[in-house]
């Protein structure tokens, strides 16, 4: 149970995750969320060209806890946990904010938390400087902080099997105020709007197959922490002269089936956290006899709504002859050729499923075929 947290500070637009998810039973037993604190920036105003600030702790706070090592009392009650900062020398972590513009992120903190609810966080702020062309020269200032401990106060919830995003929208040009030559204030102005997602393998499906050899691309996930490792946990039913194994860094699967027939893979991942995080999902595979007409095709591509789909033909295996597709629920705004290339529009979000069926001189098939279309962004 995990959530992950994007941030951006100074004249910045910063991401927080917090991450909920299950704990693999073999690291521990207790049910946790884990806290990724990753940066990220937003375009400043044209004279700054750098902005390095120094971080030296980003902390939650937990109302109601006992004291840990970990853990320091606050005032009003509960206690401020550290999460432990990624990469840090001598207990510090220095970017410049600016070489995020582009949308790129990094980690700062990974840390576990207890399921339920919280409202705060902190980032420990030891110095902000701004890099200012100044009559052809590049100068650094340093930025005064009314405090050196930025607060951040927006309810979140850690919850089991989700990953929430806390998005941390700094305002980059009200975030520094100038009070004078040479003279600056940091002061962030934010704005901190919530997403969950859940930390699961998101691939659709895997392609069916005829008696011989197998490929299966590489999967996908959500959430978690690079690298994954990936693992085939079980096939179904077990029949001897099968043989299958899957490419623990990227998921492919590839090896031989020796007899026909439906199947179930069981493919596991598990996150580079620690404790490890891991979740599963089973696949359902048909495969056909050598020379069998087969639809080999399951899923497609992901779209995007309002975008026209990139045509995408159909695959399958043992064709006779003459042949032709055909589909009677297609979802409105796709088309299918009778030589089983899709193509359209969809203009609303969501997981659709159609069936298709293949004819040829010989033998016909049916498939139901899974498309996902995503928001725009």
């Amino acid at each position: 149970m995990k959530k992950i947290v994007f941030f951006t500070l100074g004249i910045l637009t910063a991401l927080v995750t917090v991450v909920a998810g299950f704990v693999s039973c073999d690291q521990t037993s207790a049910s946790v969320g884990r806290l990724i604190v990753n940066i990220t920036d937003a375009p400043s105003a044209p004279e700054i060209d750098q902005v390095w600030l120094t971080i030296t702790g980003v902390q939650v706070h937990v109302a109601g806890s006992e004291d840990t090592e970990e853990e320091s009392e606050d005032e009003n009650g509960g206690e401020w946990k550290d999460l432990p900062l990624v990469g840090a020398v001598d207990g510090e972590l220095k970017f410049d904010l600016l070489k995020f513009i582009d949308g790129s992120q990094e980690k700062v903190a990974v840390g576990f938390l207890d399921p339920g609810k919280y409202t705060q966080l902190r980032m420990d702020v030891e110095l902000v400087e701004l890099h200012i062309a100044d009559e052809g020269e590049l100068v650094f200032h340093v930025a005064k902080l009314p405090s050196d401990v930025l607060k951040f106060v927006h309810p979140f919830e850690i919850a089991n099997g989700a990953d929430t995003e806390l998005l941390f929208d700094f305002d980059a040009l009200k975030s520094v105020v100038v009070t004078g030559k040479d003279t600056y204030i940091f002061k962030p102005v934010v704005k901190v709007t919530t997403i969950n997602q859940p930390f699961q393998i998101t691939t659709l499906s895997l392609p069916n197959g005829v008696v011989g050899s197998y490929t299966a691309p590489a999967l996908a996930t959500t959430g978690g922490v690079a690298p994954y490792t990936w693992s085939l946990d079980a096939i179904t039913p077990v029949v001897v002269g099968n043989s299958l194994s899957i490419d623990p860094a990227t998921g492919a699967i590839s090896g031989t089936f020796a007899v026909a027939g439906d199947y179930t893979l069981r493919v596991k991942v598990i996150d580079g956290s620690a404790p490890q995080l891991s979740t599963t999902k089973d696949f359902d595979i048909e495969i056909a006899a050598s020379g069998a007409l087969q639809i080999i095709t399951t899923s497609l591509p992901d779209g995007t709504e309002d975008v026209a789909y990139p045509p995408y033909v159909l695959v399958a295996a043992n064709v006779n002859g003459a042949y032709s597709w055909t589909s009677a629920d297609l979802p409105t705004g796709l088309s299918l050729s009778s030589l089983g290339e899709i193509s359209g529009m969809i203009t609303e979000p969501g997981d659709y499923s159609f069936t298709v069926t293949l004819t040829d001189t010989v033998a016909t098939d049916n498939q139901v075929i899974i498309i996902r279309i995503n928001e725009a962004p």
